[in-house]
């Protein structure tokens, strides 16, 4: 969808839309310097959006407030030199650290639920960025939020809106809508800082930590 369309979904004006993507308040990427969304992403944001009052009323799992990146990037569940391959390939590597660090309670479900999002619509945003998620949190199946991070430094196939090969995936743990909505606006805002090229060669998880925090702290964004 284009920035007018976007609008015109939302009933918006296009500044508006506009100031959103350019603070990641809204799931988007950057293609040949024009602002992308991908209708599927939208959707889910909007729909997530008009529940987060009720949600928020509720237990939290980040009663400190925002959270932040250094909280939800976990090292043991970083995937690096993932090797190309179809979909199902490369998310079966994605979740195998979150089942050996008994992350992931329902393996099985999750990549069903991972599979069933990518045949909606690819989560491939451009950027040599991915952002493969569950349409809905699964109650359960995660104890606590965070991203788990794959690089693939030979980039693989996985669809993309911008047609380039994936190096960077961003595999979205969400407990609450209210904070997969979080989640997947970080992380839409780390996929403009051009950290794919950096990830790819990250030799350790420490390395992409590292790499991902100083993208953050050179934007001048603390907790984005």
């Amino acid at each position: 969808m284009t920035l007018a369309e976007v609008a015109g979904y939302l009933h918006l004006a296009e500044r508006t839309v506009l100031r959103m993507a350019q603070r990641g308040e809204i799931p988007a990427a950057k293609v040949a310097n024009q602002w992308r969304f991908m209708r599927s992403l939208v959707r889910d944001w909007l729909a997530a959006k008009m529940q987060m009052p009720a949600l928020r009323a509720g237990p939290s799992d980040c009663d400190d407030g925002p959270l932040a990146l250094g909280e939800i990037l976990r090292p043991e569940l970083m995937s690096l030199g993932l090797r190309p391959g179809p979909k199902p390939v490369i998310l079966r590597q994605l979740v195998a650290p979150l089942v050996e660090a008994g992350f992931a309670r329902y393996p099985s479900r999750l990549l069903a639920g991972l599979m069933e999002r990518e045949e909606m619509m690819t989560t491939g945003i451009g950027n040599g960025v991915a952002v493969p998620h569950l349409r809905r949190p699964v109650p359960g199946m995660f104890s606590t939020p965070a991203v788990a991070v794959g690089t693939c430094p030979q980039g693989t196939d996985f669809a993309a809106i911008d047609g380039q090969p994936v190096h960077t995936f961003f595999l979205i743990c969400a407990t609450r809508e209210d904070i997969h909505l979080e989640l997947m606006a970080r992380v839409s805002w780390l996929s403009r800082q051009g950290i794919a090229e950096e990830l790819k060669d990250a030799r350790s998880a420490q390395e992409a930590a590292t790499i991902i925090l100083q993208a953050v702290e050179m934007a001048g964004r603390g907790r984005p």
